[in-house]
């Protein structure tokens, strides 16, 4: 478990998560042409790069890299700024549990790959997006109805395909980049 949230910050380390860094703003903008939630939220294509960090280099790069693609989103425009919590809910935290991927084992049941760290890392994205609608942006829930409750649903609409492209792409991806990272 040490090794795996270790950090070595050698010119290769940093190129390599510079690397994944520019893939994941490179993602995000393709994230600008996928249709949004009137208040916001999409199917994250961007996360991929993140998560493959992490299993590529290990959970400590991988939170990393999502702290630093989060930066980097507000510097090039690409975040809204509505208020500092709605930065660490919305952006930072979100995007820095992606990285942990590697903290659960991939399974394999027949041939197809079952990755945990996937499920778990959306799991916590997912609670970190839920806690922002349902306490930072209530007021947008439908006249009547519980902001807790419109948040759950709300939040699930995006952050569930965005699960299933990950556990799509992601196995797809990782067997072959592994072989550039030994």
């Amino acid at each position: 478990m040490k090794r795996i949230l270790k950090v070595d910050f050698t010119v290769k380390s940093m190129c390599q998560l510079a690397m994944f860094m520019a893939i994941t703003v490179i993602l995000s903008y393709v994230n600008e042409i996928i249709p949004s939630l009137p208040q916001g939220g999409t199917i994250s294509v961007d996360v991929i790069a993140i998560m493959l960090c992490g299993y590529l280099m290990g959970a400590g790069y991988g939170v990393i890299c999502g702290i630093g693609v989060s930066i980097l989103q507000f510097v090039l425009g690409l975040a809204t700024y509505y208020g500092p919590w709605s930065v660490l809910l919305d952006y930072v935290l979100p995007l820095a549990v992606c990285g942990l991927t590697p903290l659960m084992k991939t399974q394999k049941i027949g041939n197809l790959p079952i990755c945990w760290g996937i499920v778990f890392v959306m799991f916590l994205k997912y609670l970190s997006h839920f806690a922002s609608g349902a306490f930072l942006f209530a007021s947008y829930a439908p006249k009547g109805m519980n902001p807790i409750v419109y948040s759950l649903r709300y939040n699930i609409i995006y952050v569930a395909p965005t699960l299933i492209l990950c556990m799509i792409v992601v196995p797809l991806l990782y067997p072959r980049l592994k072989r550039a990272f030994m």
